[in-house]
């Protein structure tokens, strides 16, 4: 196994990232969330109210995986028929106190 070491100037690294970010500017956002029909997102707060928790709770429960979810750049998004399924599954979620 060898290592290879390269340099560039900040010009060049400039370059590559600003490249870089705009690629990633003409992507097309609504592929990421094409699954989920408008009607169906909902943001982190109405996925709260719709489960009847807590934001806070919500990004654990997202951050233990145990709510499905879909990020586009900073933003996440939930299924409201995923959401209901998983409650409807996981009841025990619910009743802890």
């Amino acid at each position: 196994m060898s290592n290879l070491l390269y340099t560039h100037s900040k010009k060049d690294l400039e370059a590559i990232v600003e490249i870089v970010i705009e690629r990633l500017r003409k992507m097309d956002i609504s592929e990421t969330t094409k699954d989920i029909p408008d009607d169906d997102r909902l943001t982190q707060k109405e996925a709260a109210r719709l489960l009847n928790i807590s934001v806070v709770t919500l990004i654990d429960w997202k951050k233990k995986g145990l709510v499905p979810f879909y990020q586009v750049q900073r933003s996440i998004f939930y299924s409201k028929k995923e959401l209901i399924e998983i409650a409807q599954k996981n009841r025990n979620l619910f009743n802890k106190k």
